[in-house]
């Protein structure tokens, strides 16, 4: 079995078994190599691997305190470790497992024996990261849901308080009260039926774009008057893109509009445009507010590390993850590209553009 892009740290304070193990594994795997206990520490910090096999008799710092020190630290006590020594005796193998090993092979070694452990760690990590991606997910698809959901609520809310004030325009707010349960209702309903399994079908239908935007306006048309931020719209009528209704659109360009309008600065514009390039629907929202530092800018669709920042407003909350709006989008073959520049950096020609391909509908 062949494994790709995974790396291997191979610890050992004697250079002939590390040419040896490093023979072994370089046709499978990455690898890196240390002497003793500091330079392995190093390196696992700054490298991340995804396995680690430790010598446990080494000057200085030995074996056992290695993997202590490694998995003391929260960036790096979820990387395995296998102890490769010559030290044979019970107590030692129990001293490895307490020490936090994931495995125990003692020296001489039999090279098969060896790759079918190193392989089914690697694999075994593999399948608990994939786990943690998927919980992490899930617990952002619900942020992001409640998110929506409130939205509605608010609008409901709002709704009310103007029916109170204006029983005249009673059609037009009760038209919003029902447009906002609704889509709450279809909140609610996508919470019951979410699954994160890859092995879902995905099923792409035409989508009017114009119509998508209408019905995010509806929910955020008066949060923009509030902060007498204006929209321009340029999206041709006729514009069908290939989405998955279950993959929430709708939720992806809200939660845009909502992030370009809390970034926004009172009295500044949101553009909203829709081009085609060669079968392509480029869909941009476009701000011109305070923008993102470029660190932030890095880790725009790093889910673990999302940072949460205040609006020009005041506004809280982390917003809709960038992470999720890519999976989104790429699950039914698009792409999403941002672009942003700091008004610290940029004080006269500041804000956001996030761009996202969607595929064209065949139907008109």
């Amino acid at each position: 079995m062949t494994v790709n892009n995974h790396t291997l740290l191979i610890v050992d304070d004697v250079a002939i078994n590390l040419d040896i193990l490093r023979s072994l594994l370089v046709d499978k795997y990455n690898v890196k190599v240390a002497k003793n206990g500091p330079a392995a520490l190093k390196i696992a910090q700054n490298s991340s691997p995804d396995l680690i096999l430790l010598d446990i008799m080494m000057p200085g710092l030995d074996g056992f305190q290695v993997c202590k020190q490694l998995k003391s630290d929260p960036k790096t006590r979820d990387i395995p470790i296998i102890f490769l020594t010559a030290r044979t005796e019970t107590k030692d193998i129990v001293a490895g497992f307490e020490a936090g090993g994931i495995d125990y092979l003692t020296k001489p070694f039999n090279p098969h024996e060896l790759l079918a452990r190193v392989n089914t760690q690697i694999l075994i990590k593999e399948q608990r990261d994939l786990i943690i991606k998927r919980s992490n997910e899930q617990k952002e698809m619900l942020h992001i849901l409640s998110h929506d959901l409130g939205n509605h609520f608010a609008v409901i809310m709002f709704a009310l308080e103007l029916l109170k004030m204006n029983a005249h325009k009673a059609d037009e707010y009760l038209q919003r009260i029902k447009h906002a349960t609704r889509q709450g209702i279809d909140v609610i309903n996508l919470v019951r039926e979410m699954r994160m399994s890859e092995d879902k079908t995905i099923t792409l239908e035409p989508l009017n774009l114009n119509k998508i935007i209408g019905e995010s306006l509806l929910v955020l048309g008066d949060r923009f008057e509030q902060k007498q931020v204006c929209l321009n719209i340029n999206v041709a009528d006729d514009i069908t893109i290939l989405a998955e209704k279950r993959s929430l659109v709708n939720s992806v360009i809200n939660n845009l509009l909502t992030n370009a309008l809390k970034f926004s600065f009172e009295n500044s514009r949101v553009e909203i445009s829709a081009t085609e390039r060669n079968g392509i629907i480029e869909f941009c929202v476009e701000d011109h507010g305070i923008g993102m530092p470029g660190a932030h800018l890095e880790n725009i669709f790093n889910l673990s590390k999302s940072i949460s920042r205040t609006g020009t407003s005041g506004e809280e909350g982390t917003g809709f993850g960038m992470s999720l709006i890519k999976s989104f989008v790429e699950s039914y073959g698009g792409s999403i590209t941002v672009e942003s520049r700091d008004i610290q950096q940029y004080p006269q020609n500041h804000g956001t553009k996030v761009t996202i391909n969607f595929r064209k509908s065949l139907q008109p």
